[in-house]
């Protein structure tokens, strides 16, 4: 009777043990199945933000583009902004700066 209740023991012991590893093993499973699908999202995500971060870069290409091709097509902007911002002028021309600070 004693190698009976021995060897229910045993096996009651062996079972919980394998019951033990396997409930871990399922909650391993889920846990990296549960970081794999927050994985998919994020990339999903990111791709998402870097298809329209390149719709925005190929839509300001193009504005550049325009104001390039304006700034050829238009001296006066040209002229206007050289005066103004760098104080260039024509070779005979003069330029006459007030001084008084009187607007």
């Amino acid at each position: 009777m004693k190698k009976a209740k021995a060897k229910a023991k045993s096996r009651s012991a062996g079972l919980s043990y394998n019951s033990i590893l396997k409930v871990v093993i399922l909650i391993l499973l889920v846990v990296l199945a549960v970081y794999y699908v927050r994985a998919k999202i994020q990339i999903a995500a990111v791709q998402e933000e870097l298809a329209q971060l390149e719709e925005q870069i190929e839509t300001q290409k193009l504005i550049n583009k325009d104001a390039r091709l304006a700034l050829r097509e238009d001296d006066t902007y040209m002229e206007r902004a050289a005066r103004e911002k760098l104080d260039y002028a024509h070779p005979e021309e003069r330029v006459f700066v007030d001084v008084s600070g009187i607007e």
